[in-house]
């Protein structure tokens, strides 16, 4: 069994395939075109998950489903890219857009930080944890958190993003050049 990811990112795209060990086994990239309409965007989505499986002499037929990390607002219940400050989107139902470019493919869509901490946690750094917590950095700070096993969304999808933190409220904002 294989396992195609997605993640997006607010200067890069990559894919990765995976078997059943976690190993990757193929790999594609692309920069992320921004700002662009919503179609343009999950063409580039569905496009570099392609190249991904052509370089593992696999197709869609060989994974049950893709799973997509992306920044901002997740809702991985209705499938709709809340808002992405970094990708320009508010609403987009990037879960129905890529099913449709990946032949009704399931889409398990989730934030990148998020994601990351739970294929850590699976995986990587963080298994065996019981609770922990990934921060990314990027093009943004993002952060996931795993409490009981299972990733921690918060009340509005949005739980632990570190990035959007209000230190203190109606403060001058001071840049690292200053």
């Amino acid at each position: 069994m294989y396992y195609l990811g997605i993640d997006v990112g607010g200067t890069n795209l990559a894919v990765g395939i995976v078997d059943e060990d976690n190993k990757i086994i193929a790999r594609a990239n692309k920069k992320t075109h921004v700002p662009c309409t919503p179609e343009e965007f999950c063409d580039d989505l569905a496009d570099t998950a392609k190249e991904a499986l052509a370089n593992a002499g696999l197709t869609l037929n060989d994974i049950p489903w893709v799973g997509i990390g992306c920044p901002g607002t997740v809702n991985p219940v209705t499938g709709i890219l809340e808002y992405a400050n970094n990708l320009y989107f508010e609403n987009l139902e990037l879960r129905k857009l890529m099913s449709e470019r990946l032949e009704g493919k399931e889409i398990l869509l989730e934030n990148d930080a998020n994601a990351a901490a739970y294929g850590e946690y699976m995986g990587g750094a963080l298994k065996g944890a019981d609770n922990a917590i990934a921060i990314t950095l990027g093009t943004g700070l993002g952060g996931g958190l795993i409490i009981d096993h299972k990733v921690y969304s918060g009340s509005n999808f949005a739980g632990a993003e570190l990035g959007h933190t209000v230190i203190v409220a109606d403060s001058a904002q001071v840049s690292a050049a200053d």
